[in-house]
C-alpha cells in the first residue's frame, strides 16, 4: 500500500463509511484469524442453543395442551398415567433446558475471557505500533501537528477502535447467524405466517439505509471534534501561566465552551440519529408480533397449527429482531470505531521525510569537519530561510552565529542534525555528506541543547543520564563539575535526587538549561550545538560555563548560537548571519577591528548591558 502524502490535521472528514479503514483493520486481523476463529466458534455455540430455545418451548406448550386435551376425553384409569407422562415431558424440556443454559453459560466464560485477553493484547501491540511511528516521524511533521490531536488519537481514538476489536467479529457473526437460523426456521415451521411477517424486510432495509448514511457523517464529526477539543485543553494546559499572565481566562475560557458546545450538540443528533432508528424497528417488531398473534390465533383455530408452534413462532418472531438490534448497535458501534481508525491511519500513514538511504554509512566516529556548500534551503515553497550558503569548520573549532531573529541561525544547526534537509547544496561531515549517513550514527555523536530546555518526569539524575543511559552515578557527578552545574543542582533540595516533575516545572528556567547542558555533555558528542544555551543562566553560572567550555570544546566542533554576544567572543569564528546570508567572518578581535555589522551589534549590546 503506498504511503499517504503528509497530512492536514483539520481535512474535511469523508461521508461514508471508511472502507480502506476496514480493510486495514482486516489485514491487522490476519495474523490472529486462529484466534478470532475459535472465539467466533464459541459464539456460534451460544446462538445454536438460543435457536434450540422455542423448540424446547414448542414441546413443552403442546405436551401440556395434547394432555389436557387427552383429559377431558379419558376415563378414570387413564388420567393419572395422562398426567404423569405430561409431567415427565415437562421434566425432560426443563432438564434440558437447565443443561442447555449450564452449557452456555461454560461456554460464555470462555468466549468473554478469551475475547477480553485477544483485544487487549491486539490494543497493545497497536499502542506501541502508534508511539513507535510517532518518534520516525521528521520534526516538519510536529510543525503541522498539535500535540492535543496527537494525543487524542493515541488515546481516545484508540479506545473507540478497541470497541471494535473487542467484540464486533463475534457479535456479527452470532448476529448473521441468529437472523439467517431464525428465517429459516420460520419458513420450515410455517410459511403462511412467515409472508404474513415478510413485508417489513425491504421496510427494514431502507430503514437502514438511511440510518447509515446519516449516523456515518454523525460519527465523523464527533471524532473530528473530539480531536479539536483535546489539542485545546492540552495547549491550555501547557500556556497556563501565559494565559494567566494575560489575563486571557475567560477569552480561553469562551473558545473550549464554543467547542464543548460543537461536541455537545454534535452527540445529541448522533443519539437522535440512532433513537429514530430504534423507533422504527420497534414499530416493524410491533407489527410481527401482532401479525403473528392474529394469524396465529385463527390458525389454531383452524387447527391448522398447535399452540406450542405459534407460541415457538412468536418467540422466534422475536428474536428474528435481536440480531437486528445488534447489528444496528454494531454498525453505530462500527461507524465509531473506523472514524477513530481512520484518524490513527492518517498518523500511521505519514512517511517519515527524513530516513536513512539504503546506501548510508555507519561510522564509529567524527573528525568533526562541518562543511556547508551552497546551500539553500526553504521549509516552505517560494518562502527561501537560506541562500547559497558556504562555509567550512575545522574539526574542533567553536563557530559562534549571530545575527538578528529570524536570520537563518537555528536552520543552520538544523541541517547539521538533519532534522531537515537541503533542497540545494549539501551539508558534510568530515567527508560525509549528512544526507548518507545513518541517522543513529549521527545523533549518537551530535550534542544539542535547545533554546526550549526540555525535561522529562524524574529525578535530575535521570535527565542527566537520559542522552548515555550506561553511565554512573560518579560519571554524571563528574561532568556536572566540569560544566559547572555541580553547584547548582547540589542546591536542590535531593540534589541530584530531586524530582524534576513534568516538563521541569519545578525548577527555575536556569536550573534547567544547566541540566539540559550536563546532559548534552555527558552524552560526548563530537558536534555539539549550542542554541541560545546560556540564554536563561545568571552571570555568574554563565562565566561557570564558559570556562568548562574552554576545557570541553578542545576536541569538540562546536555551534554556538546566541544573541548575547557575550557568550561567542571567545568563538574562533564568528559567522554573521543576515537574511539566510553570511554577511561576515571572522574572530571576534578582526570583526570589531574592520567596523562592519558585527561591532555595531556588539557595541549596541555594550551600550544596553
Amino acid at each position: 500500500m503506498s504511503p499517504r502524502p503528509a497530512v492536514n490535521p483539520e481535512h474535511e472528514q469523508p461521508k461514508h463509511l471508511s472502507r480502506p479503514a476496514l480493510k486495514r483493520l482486516l489485514v491487522w486481523l490476519r495474523p490472529h484469524r486462529r484466534a478470532i476463529a475459535l472465539n467466533v466458534s464459541l459464539t456460534l455455540v451460544l446462538t445454536a442453543v438460543e435457536l434450540a430455545v422455542p423448540q424446547l418451548l414448542q414441546t413443552a406448550i403442546d405436551g401440556v395442551v395434547g394432555a389436557t386435551k387427552a383429559l377431558a376425553v379419558a376415563a378414570e384409569t387413564e388420567k393419572a398415567a395422562i398426567v404423569g407422562g405430561a409431567w415427565d415431558r415437562i421434566l425432560v424440556v426443563t432438564g434440558v433446558f437447565v443443561g442447555l443454559f449450564g452449557l452456555s453459560q461454560v461456554v460464555r466464560f470462555f468466549e468473554i475471557r478469551r475475547t477480553s485477553t485477544f483485544a487487549q493484547w491486539f490494543m497493545y501491540q497497536m499502542r506501541g505500533k502508534y508511539f513507535a511511528h510517532l518518534h520516525r516521524l521528521s520534526p516538519a511533521f510536529y510543525d503541522k501537528w498539535k500535540a492535543g490531536q496527537l494525543i487524542a488519537r493515541g488515546t481516545s481514538d484508540m479506545d473507540a477502535l478497541q470497541d471494535a476489536v473487542s467484540w464486533a467479529p463475534n457479535h456479527i457473526t452470532a448476529a448473521v447467524f441468529q437472523l439467517v437460523g431464525v428465517v429459516a426456521v420460520m419458513l420450515w415451521k410455517d410459511w403462511v405466517l412467515f409472508l404474513a411477517v415478510f413485508p417489513i424486510l425491504p421496510v427494514l432495509v431502507l430503514l437502514t439505509r438511511r440510518f447509515r448514511v446519516r449516523a456515518t457523517e454523525a460519527w465523523r464529526q464527533v471524532r473530528a471534534q473530539t480531536g479539536r477539543l483535546t489539542a485545546n485543553v492540552a495547549e491550555s494546559i501547557a500556556g497556563a501561566r501565559v494565559i494567566q499572565a494575560f489575563a486571557r481566562e475567560a477569552k480561553n475560557m469562551a473558545i473550549f465552551s464554543n467547542l464543548t458546545s460543537d461536541l455537545y450538540t454534535t452527540r445529541v443528533e448522533t443519539q437522535r440519529v440512532h433513537n429514530r432508528y430504534m423507533i422504527g424497528i420497534g414499530c416493524l417488531r410491533l407489527y410481527a408480533t401482532v401479525v403473528v398473534i392474529l394469524m396465529g390465533s385463527y390458525r389454531v383455530s383452524r387447527g391448522t397449527a398447535t399452540p406450542g408452534e405459534v407460541a415457538a413462532f412468536l418467540a422466534y418472531a422475536a428474536m428474528f429482531f435481536r440480531p437486528i438490534d445488534m447489528l444496528s448497535h454494531l454498525y453505530n458501534q462500527l461507524l465509531h470505531s473506523l472514524a477513530a481508525l481512520d484518524r490513527v491511519i492518517e498518523v500511521l500513514d505519514t512517511e517519515p521525510q527524513i530516513v536513512d538511504r539504503p546506501s548510508a554509512v555507519n561510522p564509529a566516529d567524527f573528525q568533526g569537519a562541518v562543511t556547508f556548500d551552497h546551500v539553500t534551503f526553504e521549509y516552505k515553497e517560494g518562502d527561501r530561510i537560506l541562500h547559497d550558503v558556504s562555509f567550512r569548520a575545522r574539526p574542533g573549532e567553536v563557530i559562534a552565529l549571530v545575527g538578528p531573529t529570524g536570520a537563518g541561525k537555528t536552520t543552520m544547526c538544523r541541517l547539521i542534525s538533519r532534522f531537515y534537509e537541503t533542497q540545494q547544496g549539501s551539508v558534510r561531515i568530515d567527508d560525509w555528506d549528512v544526507k548518507n549517513i545513518a541517522l543513529d550514527a549521527l545523533h549518537r555523536r551530535t550534542g544539542i541543547v535547545l533554546q526550549e530546555n526540555f525535561l522529562f518526569s524524574g529525578t535530575v539524575m535521570d535527565n542527566i543520564r537520559y542522552g548515555r543511559p550506561s553511565a554512573t552515578d560518579g560519571e554524571v557527578i563528574e561532568c556536572a563539575r566540569q560544566i559547572g552545574s555541580h553547584r547548582a543542582v547540589e542546591a536542590l533540595p535531593k540534589g541530584y535526587q530531586t524530582e524534576v516533575g513534568e516538563r521541569g516545572e519545578s525548577l527555575s528556567a536556569g536550573q534547567r538549561q544547566l541540566i539540559c547542558f550536563t546532559r548534552a555533555m555527558l552524552a560526548d558528542p563530537r558536534i555539539l550545538i549550542l542554541d541560545e544555551a546560556t540564554s536563561s543562566v545568571d552571570t555568574q553560572a554563565e562565566l561557570e560555563i564558559q570556562d568548562a567550555l574552554r576545557q570541553l570544546t578542545e576536541r569538540r566542533t562546536c555551534f554556538i548560537v546566541a544573541h548575547r554576544l557575550s557568550t561567542v567572543h571567545r568563538a574562533d569564528r564568528v559567522l554573521v548571519v543576515e537574511d539566510g546570508r553570511i554577511t561576515e567572518e571572522g574572530p571576534h578581535a578582526e570583526l570589531l577591528a574592520a567596523g562592519g555589522r558585527y561591532a555595531a551589534m556588539y557595541k549596541e549590546f555594550i551600550r544596553a548591558e
